[in-house]
């Protein structure tokens, strides 16, 4: 599971996991909480920070018989879906990894790995409002700006990463990285991202005389203006 804090708007309507609105919860202007995602299940379970009652739950997959119909006439993509479930998932689909709030709490926004996306969900109406496909077959972490304005996501088998505008979902940048492309963390002025790929850790292959069969595993940090990288390590 992945817990991040963020925002909820003024009306937070919990989402079932059909995509059906099932309870409106009104609060007064936005509020802290804390949201969870449950990656095999596809649904974040949306908490109260200061209680930790539940105060929600949404379908972070709504479209999911389109994907699975769109993988499964594709033998490419679903070979992939298949490594994806079963090496690096260890038998389970990732429906969903990283995610954030707009800074207004109208918006999660959501990496889901076996779909190689990230989108946007309306948290009132628990509709897609857009979808970012990455590059290669799995998205994964991903780090808001301080201004709350870009995400920017890892593609572990592009070797890439993307930084997206979070209100329309369009790239603003991109940047190389190493293999399977892993954590992203803006520094606090929002002046750099700092970068890791963590090579290929889910092959069994761990002893040290196997070392070089792990891929590139670096540490970036990148000009968040520009996207170029100014240290390699």
């Amino acid at each position: 599971m992945k817990t991040k804090y963020s925002q909820v708007r003024a009306m937070l309507t919990a989402i079932a996991m059909s995509g059906t609105a099932i309870i409106n919860s009104a609060f007064a202007g936005t509020q802290p909480v804390v949201f969870v995602g449950n990656n095999w299940d596809g649904t974040v379970n949306v908490f109260n920070s200061r209680t930790y009652s539940k105060v929600g739950l949404i379908n972070v997959v709504p479209d999911k018989q389109a994907r699975m119909t769109e993988i499964l006439l594709n033998p490419i993509k679903l070979v992939a879906f298949q490594a994806v479930r079963n090496l690096i998932g260890e038998g389970h689909d990732q429906l969903v990894d990283d995610m954030y709030s707009t800074n207004d709490g109208k918006l999660l926004i959501a990496s889901r790995p076996s779909f190689a996306d990230v989108v946007a969900i309306d948290i009132a109406t628990g509709k897609i409002v857009w979808r970012f496909v990455v590059d290669g077959y799995r998205s994964d972490h991903m780090a808001l700006s301080p201004d709350g304005t870009k995400v920017a996501v890892s593609a572990s088998t592009g070797n890439v990463v993307h930084v997206l505008d979070v209100y329309t979902g369009k790239q603003v940048g991109k940047f190389a990285s190493g293999n399977s492309p892993h954590e992203n963390v803006y520094a606090k002025d929002g002046s750099k991202i700092y970068h890791a790929s963590i090579g290929y850790v889910f092959t069994p292959l761990d002893p040290y005389f196997f070392d070089w069969t792990k891929g590139e595993r670096i540490f970036q940090v990148v000009d968040a203006n520009t996207y170029q990288v100014i240290k390699k390590i």
